[in-house]
């Protein structure tokens, strides 16, 4: 298959400096962000853009079908593309040696990108569905405007897809051994990150686990559980039909430790 250089770029590199890739396996909107930016205070770490997500810097990464396990991938243009953005970074300051990447559609194909680089490691992450959905429903859509029937219908969009992505994450932890932090146990001890992290040697001692961060468009804040805050947001009748269709995986709530 032929790919596009203006939508697969493959911009020149050293293909003998490659960093540390931790890949963080994590649905949208699930504490991802803050859990990265936390690591990020370290001062050999880095993320290769603005919101930590390196399919951003290749537009045929980020498409609409980015999702979809059958889409094609030009790896040779994601290695090229994100160790030149880590060297270009390494030049300015030069003991980075850590790239946090937290793509969630990352998740689909992660078998090749691990594949992809020589060394990486994992950390997944998850969110209790229902603050998962709520958020998802304030965050994608003007929420103040929509009755009740067309709320109904993006939160139980949002119960699916959790539980669909959640089996992913499952299958990630189970096969490939990678580590697992919730959102509200990171929350709860923001240093519990720091035993749940595989590493280079060090890097982990100059995290900051009291570090503020900034999540979206909120201001700099010490890390807090906004489940509640979220969840509060939604009718009784709204919380109760999702917990209708999870109560028909409580597998996957279990393993999760939800």
């Amino acid at each position: 298959m032929e790919f596009s250089k203006s939508s697969w770029p493959t911009p020149e590199f050293d293909d003998n400096n490659e960093p540390h890739f931790l890949f963080m396996i994590t649905p949208p909107r699930s504490g991802s962000t803050a859990m990265s930016e936390l690591i990020n205070s370290s001062h050999r770490t880095m993320i290769l853009q603005g919101r930590g997500e390196g399919q951003w810097l290749i537009p045929g990464m980020c498409e609409e079908d980015r999702w979809n396990t059958e889409k094609k991938i030009d790896y040779s243009s994601v290695k090229a593309v994100w160790l030149r953005q880590f060297q270009g970074v390494q030049k300015l300051v030069k003991n980075v040696d850590v790239v946090i990447e937290k793509s969630p559609p990352n998740m689909m194909r992660i078998q090749d990108l691990l594949s992809t680089f020589k060394n990486h490691s994992l950390l997944a992450t998850n969110r209790e569905p229902c603050a998962y959905s709520a958020s998802t429903l304030y965050r994608q859509y003007n929420a103040g405007s929509l009755g009740p029937v067309e709320r109904r219908v993006i939160l139980n969009r949002c119960i699916d897809e959790w539980i669909k992505r959640s089996k992913i994450i499952r299958e990630i932890v189970v096969t490939l051994d990678s580590p697992l932090l919730t959102y509200e146990k990171f929350c709860g001890s923001t240093s519990s990150i720091i035993n749940k992290l595989q590493l280079p040697t060090g890097v982990a001692e100059t995290i900051n686990t009291e570090a503020v961060v900034k999540v979206k468009d909120y201001k700099l804040q010490k890390i807090e559980n906004q489940n509640e805050r979220q969840i509060s947001k939604l009718t009784n009748v709204e919380v109760e039909s999702m917990k209708d269709t999870l109560e028909k995986h409580e597998d996957l709530l279990y393993f999760f430790g939800y």
